[in-house]
C-alpha cells in the first residue's frame, strides 16, 4: 500500500503546516503542533519531509540527549514506511541509469532511497543482490 503523508497530514486538523525560507528541509513544533517546510524543495523532496515531520510529531518532543539517536530512528522509518516494498526498490533500481533516476521513479528524494538501501534487513540484501545480478 502506497503511503500518502498529504492525505495523513490533512487528517490531523490539530497540526498547521507552515512554510520558511533557507535552513533545514523541514522542522516541528511539539508545542504549536506545526510543521515547517522550506520553500523551493522537489515534490519528492516535499512528499518525504512531510512524512518524516509527522514522524517527529507522533513520537513527541526528545530530551536533548536523545534527539540525535531519535533523529535517525526517524529517518529509518521513513524511508521504510516510504519504500516499503523492497522488490519494487529493486525494479527500478534494476532498470534506471543512476540513483537520482530510480529515487526519481519511486517518488521519493535520494536520500531517502539510500537511507533504505543502507538500512536493509539480510533477507531484503540477499533478494537486491539476486535481483541485480539476474539477466
Amino acid at each position: 500500500m502506497e503511503i500518502n503523508p498529504w492525505r495523513r497530514l490533512r487528517e490531523l486538523a490539530h497540526v498547521t503546516l507552515l512554510w520558511h525560507d533557507g535552513g533545514s528541509m523541514g522542522h516541528t513544533s511539539h508545542r504549536f503542533q506545526a510543521i515547517s517546510l522550506r520553500r523551493g524543495m522537489t515534490w519528492a523532496e516535499r512528499r518525504c519531509t512531510v512524512q518524516h515531520e509527522l514522524l517527529h510529531l507522533e513520537r513527541g518532543w526528545q530530551p536533548l540527549g536523545l534527539r540525535a539517536k531519535d533523529e535517525e530512528l526517524v529517518r529509518r522509518e521513513t524511508s521504510r514506511l516510504m519504500l516499503p516494498s523492497i522488490e519494487t526498490v529493486g525494479e527500478a533500481i534494476a532498470w534506471s541509469h543512476s540513483i537520482e533516476e530510480a529515487a526519481d521513479e519511486l517518488g521519493v528524494d535520494v536520500y531517502v532511497l539510500r537511507k533504505r538501501l543502507r538500512h536493509l534487513h539480510p533477507a531484503e540484501r540477499h533478494y537486491l543482490s539476486r535481483r541485480l545480478t539476474d539477466d
